[in-house]
């Protein structure tokens, strides 16, 4: 049996209460000595994550492997990833193609955006860091085939963006962003101001770079946020918690940039603990 993850066990629990009126939050669900509803679930659930991120940073320290400043900046951009994906929430294949309003970007068209600039700012970071340790002290501009040599071509990711429906498209994002995590937890304090030439025309640092993949997801969640209250009713009160949870998810997350096999029990067991949770709800939802 393949093992729970944490984001699994999360993205259940959100699929289970994600459309929760008011009034459903107040269905009654226990938990010891707290009677407060099922809207308790969510803090509970919010609760635990904030416990497992606190462990597994005492464990990391105790462990003697510190997390360093480019693997606090991933950690950075990562909550704004999963912020982004708590948003989406509000989503569907109905809405994801639909301007707001004339000459404004379709939800479709702002991920796009997002990914494509993403998979720029990934290859120019690695090629910097590349070119650092190869001993090239001088800014290189990256050429587009060598772009596409690391991260596909564009006109395939254009097919893709253009075939897949919704699900897929955050899927193919999902993708991406873990190869992101994965590849540049590695780079060190002094390979941070490697200079990257783009299309600024000046050298910027490698650690500007990654500050970049958060600022500009942060800067197009935004403007989702305003397409989707566009579009739809305002975020109910659900739709907030569970910002919440996926951004203690985030942080419990970030804990193990660059240690991936930290907790891998603890994390294990707060995944099944979420998962039965979720269970719960959806039978009190359906009695």
């Amino acid at each position: 049996m393949a093992e729970l993850k944490l984001i699994d066990a999360i993205d259940y629990f959100a699929t289970i209460t994600k459309n929760f009126s008011d009034e459903e939050l107040e269905l009654e669900w226990n938990w010891r000595a707290y009677n407060e509803g099922i809207r308790f679930a969510f803090f509970r659930t919010y609760e635990e994550l904030r416990q497992l991120e606190a462990t597994l940073l005492s464990q990391r320290t105790g462990a003697g492997k510190s997390i360093t400043t480019a693997q606090r900046a991933l950690g950075q951009y990562h909550a704004a990833y999963r912020y982004l994906q708590a948003t989406m929430l509000a989503a569907d294949d109905e809405l994801f193609t639909v301007p707001p309003a004339k000459n404004e970007w379709s939800l479709q068209r702002t991920i796009g955006h997002i990914i494509a600039a993403e998979r720029e700012f990934f290859a120019r970071i690695m090629f910097a860091v590349q070119q650092h340790r190869q001993g090239v002290e001088e800014a290189i501009e990256m050429s587009d085939e060598e772009v596409e040599e690391f991260v596909g071509t564009y006109a395939d990711f254009e097919r893709n963006m253009n075939r897949l429906s919704l699900a897929g498209i955050m899927a193919l994002y999902d993708a991406l962003h873990k190869r992101v995590l994965r590849e540049l937890a590695d780079i060190r304090a002094f390979e941070l101001e490697a200079p990257s030439l783009w299309w600024e025309a000046i050298p910027l640092s490698v650690e500007f770079r990654l500050h970049r993949l958060d600022s500009h997801l942060r800067q197009h969640t935004l403007q989702i946020e305003n397409t989707l209250l566009a579009l739809t009713e305002p975020p109910s009160e659900a739709h907030h918690l569970l910002k919440l949870i996926y951004s203690a998810l985030a942080d419990t997350e970030g804990a193990i940039i660059g240690d991936w096999l930290l907790g891998q029990r603890e994390q294990q067991e707060l995944a099944a603990t979420i998962q039965q949770r979720a269970d719960e709800i959806k039978v009190i939802l359906e009695s």
